[in-house]
């Protein structure tokens, strides 16, 4: 995959994950205060991967080649990681 191709799928994904807090969100509004509260600590973490993610992209976007590998490396790690605690997330609090 190109480097053009990867930060197209990168934005892909920072729109996907951003969609799936929207999701959560509507549905820790609807569940009890134990879930409520579970989601806004969970939700930081989350942030704070797409943070990671939006950061890796600036970075994709305006580094040079040589370095894009290795970007490509880390964006990718933080998209596993980010999606693994989506997929905890839904397990545990929106089963």
């Amino acid at each position: 995959m190109d480097r053009n191709a990867f930060i197209e799928k990168l934005k892909a994904k920072l729109d996907e994950l951003d969609n799936e807090v929207d999701k959560f969100q509507i549905k820790a509004d609807q569940a009890g205060e134990k879930v409520r509260h579970e989601w806004e600590n969970r939700k930081l973490e989350l942030k704070e991967k797409r943070t990671e993610l939006q950061s890796r992209l600036d970075q994709l976007r305006n580094d040079s080649n040589a370095q894009w590998e290795e970007l490509k490396t880390h964006a990718e790690k933080t998209w596993d990681s980010a999606r693994n605690s989506m997929k905890d997330i839904r397990d545990s609090l929106f089963k």
